[in-house]
């Protein structure tokens, strides 16, 4: 009687795997270099404010808020003190992000004035990713934000405990 084995050939499992690893590091790298040259069309010009700063959002949150976006994947969030907010020009918030991403060089939070403003500011740095279409990063919230970019806006989606919040954001430019 033939002896039958229940096991596959060790060269061919062998070569199986071999192939996989292969593939593997053939594909995948080229999937992840695509996704950063082309990124998902993040705007490194202006900025983007919230709606409804300057409103009754600013006077509920107690603060106007902006996100800007640098080179390299790193992401600003800003936070002024309304009302104080109002008096703000659109060149100097850019300003101020400039200075503060110099400073950071990793993801931290920073406050201060920076030459430019009367009252302090609190701007977070974070490092940013892509996860199919959105953008995902840490924001202080029980699990990372994501947003949702479209032409000259954008929506930060934050995870909340019942329901996902959504701000709008629109993008300020900088002549």
């Amino acid at each position: 009687m033939q002896k039958t084995s229940y096991y596959s050939d060790p060269r061919r499992r062998a070569r199986k795997t071999g192939l996989f690893l292969l593939l593997a590091c053939a594909l995948l790298p080229a999937a992840n270099l695509s996704a950063q040259q082309t990124g998902n069309g993040e705007n490194f010009s202006g900025f983007y404010a919230r709606e409804g700063n300057n409103g009754s959002p600013a006077k509920t949150a107690g603060n106007n808020i902006y996100i800007k976006f640098f080179k390299d994947r790193w992401v600003g969030m800003m936070f002024i003190p309304y009302p104080y907010a109002i008096e703000v020009e659109n060149e100097a918030i850019e300003k101020v992000f400039t200075t503060a991403r110099k400073q950071a060089t990793r993801a931290a939070i920073l406050r201060g004035k920076y030459g430019l403003l009367t009252e302090a500011a609190t701007i977070t740095i974070e490092r940013y990713g892509y996860l199919q279409d959105r953008i995902v990063f840490e924001c202080g919230a029980l699990s990372p934000c994501t947003i949702k970019l479209g032409d000259d806006s954008l929506e930060l989606i934050k995870p909340g405990v019942i329901n996902e919040h959504i701000i709008k954001y629109d993008h300020v430019t900088i002549p």
